[in-house]
C-alpha cells in the first residue's frame, strides 16, 4: 500500500524525457484583435528572467558552477540542505559537478520548462553544440532555509519516436486514439468570443476523467475571489494539517509556515501539488469554485460538482467499501452533498489506505470533456478580469509547459495536466491541456485526454504524439 500511496499524487505537470536520437496584459475581449503578449520568462536570444524564489534564487549559483573549474564541498554545505546532505554526501555532489561539467561545459540555459518557488525544470546545453541537452530539476525549501532539497539532471533527446516525426495533424491525432481505451483529442483555434474553433477532434464532446485537470476550475474559483476583493494575491495561507493531501510537494515544509495564495496557485498549477490545491479549496471555498464552474462553459457541470478537494476524492478511492463509494457516484447531487458532509469531510485528510477501488479512477473522479476544457481555458484566458486576477491566472496556468521546446515557439504557453496511476496496472488516466499564444494572434488549444480501466497507458507514446501535435501548430501560419 505504500507503493499505492507513492505512485498517487496525480501531479504529471512535465514528462520525464526519453533519450530518442511579464506582466499582465489588459484583456480586449470585445475588441477585434488579440493584444500583445510578452514570453512570461523571457526567450533565450534577449535572456532568461525569473521571479524571486528560492528555486530560482539557486538555480543561478547551479548553473554557475558549469564554468567554474571546481565546487568546493564548503560552498556545498551553503546552497544545499542538510536533510538533502544527509543522503547524499557533499563530496559526492562535488563529484558529480564535476561530471556536468564534463557531459555539459560552460552550459548555458537553453529552455524553461517549469517555475515555481520550490520546483524549477530547465534545458541546458553547452554553448554552440548541438547535443546533448541535459534536463535539469531542482527544488528548495520555501519558508526557512532556502536551500536545495532536490537536484537531478538527466540528458534528453528528440521528444518524438521516429514512427512519428512525419505524421500530419490528421494522422497524428488519429494515432492517439490508438493510444488508449478510452481517448479524446481536441485540437483547436480560440476566437475572440470565446468559441473553439475546431481544427481536429476526436471524441471532443465526450466526458473524460480529468485527473487533475480539475484544478484549472479551482483556479477560475480563486480568481474570481481575487476579482471580488474576497482574497488577494498576497494573502498568507498557512500550512494546516487537515488539507495536506498525498502528492503534495510542500507536505514537507513546516506547519504554520505562510504561503501566498498566489504561490499556492502557482505550485497547484505548476507542479500540480496537490495539498497546495486543497488549501486554496478550503481558502475561497466550494461553493465560489461551483459558482465558478457554472460560467465556465462547460457542457457537464453536474460532473464536477459538487467539486471535490484531493483529499475528499481520494477518500472516495481508500477509505470506504467499494458500495459505499460506488453509490456516491451513483447518488443523486443531494445525496452526495450530503455524504460529503457527513461522511467525506469529518474525515479530514487522507492517512490510510484500507482499500483501493481502481474500478472509479475514471467514472468515479472528477470528469470533464475535451471541448469543456476548452472552454475552461478560453473563459480564464478571455473573461477574467484585467489586473490581479488575470495576474493570477496568467502566471499560475505558465508556471509549466510540461515539455521542452514548446516556449520557443509561443508567447504565451499556459499547461495543465494530470494522471491517476495504480501501483499495479500503470497509468489508467492521462491527461494533458495546452494554450499556445503568440502576440497579436488568436491563441491555440490542444486537449489530449487517455483514460483506460485496464490501465497500461505508455506516457512516453502519449507524449511523442502530443509534441507532433505542438510543432505541428508551431508551423502553422
Amino acid at each position: 500500500m505504500q507503493r499505492m500511496k507513492q505512485l498517487l499524487g496525480m501531479a504529471l505537470w512535465m514528462l520525464a524525457a526519453p533519450v530518442l536520437a511579464g506582466s499582465a496584459p489588459e484583456i480586449h475581449k470585445s475588441s477585434f484583435e488579440w493584444d500583445r503578449v510578452e514570453p512570461q520568462f523571457g526567450d533565450p536570444v534577449n535572456g532568461f528572467s525569473y521571479p524571486a524564489g528560492p528555486t530560482t534564487d539557486q538555480l543561478g549559483w547551479v548553473v554557475q558552477q558549469l564554468s567554474e573549474a571546481d565546487t568546493s564541498e564548503a560552498d556545498i554545505n551553503l546552497h544545499f540542505h542538510p536533510g538533502f546532505l544527509a543522503n547524499i554526501p557533499a563530496s559526492n555532489l562535488r563529484n558529480f559537478f564535476q561530471t556536468l561539467r564534463t557531459t555539459y561545459p560552460n552550459a548555458e540555459i537553453i529552455d524553461v520548462v517549469s517555475v515555481t518557488p520550490v520546483r524549477v525544470v530547465v534545458a541546458i546545453q553547452s554553448p554552440g553544440e548541438a547535443s546533448p541537452k541535459g534536463f535539469l530539476q531542482l527544488g528548495a525549501d520555501y519558508t526557512g532555509s532556502n536551500l536545495i532539497t532536490f537536484f537531478s539532471v538527466g540528458s534528453f533527446g528528440n521528444l518524438q519516436y521516429p514512427a512519428d516525426q512525419s505524421l500530419d495533424l490528421t494522422q497524428a491525432a488519429d494515432k492517439f486514439m490508438t493510444l488508449s481505451g478510452s481517448p479524446g483529442l481536441l485540437v483547436a483555434q480560440l476566437g475572440l468570443n470565446g468559441q473553439c474553433d475546431v481544427i481536429e477532434a476526436r471524441d471532443a464532446t465526450t466526458p473524460r476523467a480529468t485527473a487533475s485537470i480539475f484544478k484549472t476550475w479551482v483556479l477560475g474559483g480563486v480568481a474570481q475571489s481575487v476579482a471580488d476583493a474576497s482574497a488577494a494575491l498576497d494573502d498568507a495561507i498557512p500550512l494546516v494539517a487537515s488539507e495536506i493531501a498525498p502528492g503534495g510537494t510542500i507536505n514537507n515544509e513546516d506547519i504554520g509556515d505562510p504561503f501566498s495564495l498566489l504561490d499556492l496557485a502557482i505550485l497547484m498549477l505548476g507542479i500540480s501539488d496537490n495539498t497546495a490545491t486543497d488549501l486554496l479549496h478550503q481558502w475561497v471555498g466550494r461553493e465560489t469554485i461551483e459558482d465558478y464552474i457554472a460560467t465556465s462553459g462547460t457542457a457537464h457541470a453536474s460532473l464536477l460538482t459538487p467539486i471535490l478537494s484531493v483529499n475528499e476524492q481520494f477518500h472516495l478511492f481508500f477509505s470506504f467499501p467499494l458500495a459505499t463509494s460506488q453509490a456516491y457516484v451513483n447518488g443523486s447531487e443531494a445525496f452526495q452533498r450530503d455524504f460529503l458532509q457527513s461522511q467525506i469531510v469529518p474525515k479530514g485528510p487522507v492517512t490510510s489506505y484500507p482499500y483501493s477501488h481502481e474500478s472509479l479512477f475514471i467514472d468515479g473522479s472528477w470528469q470533464a470533456s475535451p471541448l469543456d476544457v476548452c472552454h475552461n481555458l478560453a473563459h480564464l484566458r478571455l473573461d477574467t478580469p484585467a489586473g490581479d486576477a488575470f495576474e493570477l491566472v496568467d502566471k499560475a496556468m505558465g508556471a509549466s509547459a510540461a515539455q521542452p521546446g514548446v516556449r520557443n515557439a509561443w508567447d504565451r504557453v499556459w499547461y495543465k495536466g494530470g494522471n491517476l496511476e495504480s501501483g499495479v496496472n500503470g497509468q489508467l488516466v492521462l491527461t494533458h491541456a495546452w494554450l499556445l499564444e503568440r502576440s497579436g494572434e488568436a491563441p491555440y488549444v490542444v486537449v489530449a485526454m487517455s483514460n483506460d480501466p485496464s490501465g497500461g497507458i505508455d506516457v512516453y507514446k502519449v507524449q511523442s504524439i502530443t509534441n507532433r501535435l505542438l510543432e505541428l501548430l508551431s508551423n502553422r501560419l
